[in-house]
């Protein structure tokens, strides 16, 4: 008898696939390594897959306990409470904390309820700082009786430190000490600081190397540090001149700054290299003398980034005192602010001689022009074009979302570049 015709493997069957590696063959440190990346109610569930698995999420080096994966907030409390009580890790890599309170569920907790809650916080604060953590992260939001535990401010392992607090009282940051010895970078967010705190925190973390505020309320009058290398201010107020003496500073950024809301006066930056600036509007009421003091102290800039709607006011107002630039190389500008002057930009690149890049957005909201009141005289500004001189300028990058003045800014540079070099122009479209 024959045997049996063998037919051909068609390329559409299906294969057997190389048997996959099974997770419980791994070692110890590879699988609580894993485990540290997932959500803290998977990485629980995970004690039920075998006697090996029972007590490795107690060993996680990352926590992050976020309210609104929980749809009650006794649920809620019960799991952070229960997790932090049986976890044996000795160390901490992160510790992340989010929990936002809305008006309406406050009113529906009774006082006692609440201040329940803000001694957990307290005590699950206290948990994870006997564990050494390097990054600590809290979002809270809501809870008008928060202070945060002074030893927050004391823990020798922290590098990171990222405080989001909102509460009516702002009174939740009044450490009476700082002594954060290795601390690299420090985030606030809608925290009210005063004199006091940012004193204390930046002499009490001598390794300070960034600094961001962000929709804080400033009440300080001087910001001093020798290491500070990075500082962002973003949609910050101030009521008084914050003067900045940091002379190891080499990167400031500036995001929705409107002068007058917040007055900021460069004292001692003498590494500044890189600056970038976005005006959220400008209003010449709160224009003041500062602003010149601004850009005088652009000197040492190599790397410059300037956007924002109300930019082009402001740049009427000083561009005709504005100093050489000399060491300024990267240009980065938004047409948008100069949509009504192209001028400007001829003005601009006067005082800086030695620019090698302009990089030219045009990506800006419309902000509405204010009509002009009968009788209301004309201002005075700049009119008309200038030669400017770049010698060193190579390359020249337009983005652009609207190609109807596109030809015009193009001529205007053209025009006026006093040499002859060739220059690249890129375009690139939104």
């Amino acid at each position: 008898m024959e045997p049996p015709h063998k037919h051909p493997r068609r390329n559409d069957e299906p294969t057997m696939s190389p048997s996959l590696p099974d997770l419980s063959t791994l070692p110890e440190l590879v699988l609580i390594h894993i485990l540290s990346f997932m959500d803290p109610k998977e990485a629980v569930q995970t004690c039920i897959l075998s006697k090996r698995w029972r007590n490795l999420w107690t060993r996680v080096t990352s926590l992050n306990f976020n309210k609104h994966a929980f749809k009650s907030t006794a649920d809620f409390v019960r799991f952070v409470t229960d997790v932090l009580f049986f976890h044996g890790a000795s160390k901490l890599d992160t510790f992340r904390l989010s929990w936002c309170v809305h008006k309406h569920a406050v009113s529906t907790h009774s006082n006692k309820t609440y201040q329940i809650y803000v001694s957990n916080i307290s005590a699950w604060i206290f948990s994870a700082l006997s564990c050494k953590p390097l990054t600590i992260s809290l979002v809270l939001y809501g809870f008008a009786n928060l202070k945060l535990p002074r030893v927050l401010f004391t823990c020798a392992s922290l590098e990171q430190l990222e405080l989001d607090i909102f509460d009516s009282r702002k009174k939740a940051i009044e450490p009476k000490c700082v002594n954060l010895p290795n601390l690299k970078k420090l985030k606030f967010r809608y925290c009210e600081l005063n004199n006091l705190v940012m004193q204390g925190i930046l002499s009490g973390c001598p390794l300070l190397e960034e600094l961001s505020l962000d929709g804080c309320s400033l009440k300080f009058s001087e910001m001093k540090s020798d290491v500070l290398r990075c500082l962002t201010i973003l949609s910050c107020q101030s009521s008084r001149m914050v003067e900045i003496f940091m002379p190891s500073l080499i990167s400031l950024h500036l995001e929705d700054y409107c002068p007058g809301i917040i007055k900021l006066s460069l004292k001692n930056t003498p590494s500044l290299s890189k600056v970038f600036v976005s005006y959220k509007f400008f209003n010449e009421n709160y224009f003041s003398s500062a602003e010149f003091g601004f850009f005088n102290c652009l000197t040492t800039v190599t790397d410059l980034e300037l956007y924002g709607p109300g930019l082009q006011e402001l740049l009427e107002k000083i561009i005709l005192n504005c100093p050489k630039l000399h060491c300024l190389k990267q240009l980065t500008f938004g047409q948008g602010a100069i949509n009504k002057k192209p001028a400007l930009l001829c003005h601009l690149l006067r005082n800086t001689p030695n620019l090698q890049k302009l990089t030219i957005s045009d990506k800006q909201h419309s902000v509405p022009e204010k009509p002009a009141t009968s009788g209301e005289p004309k201002k005075k500004g700049v009119t008309g074009e200038i030669p400017f001189r770049c010698k060193h300028l190579k390359a020249i990058e337009i983005k652009y979302s609207d190609p109807s003045r596109l030809h015009e800014l193009i001529g205007i540079l053209l025009r006026n570049k006093s040499h002859g070099k060739r220059v690249r122009i890129d375009l690139s479209r939104f």
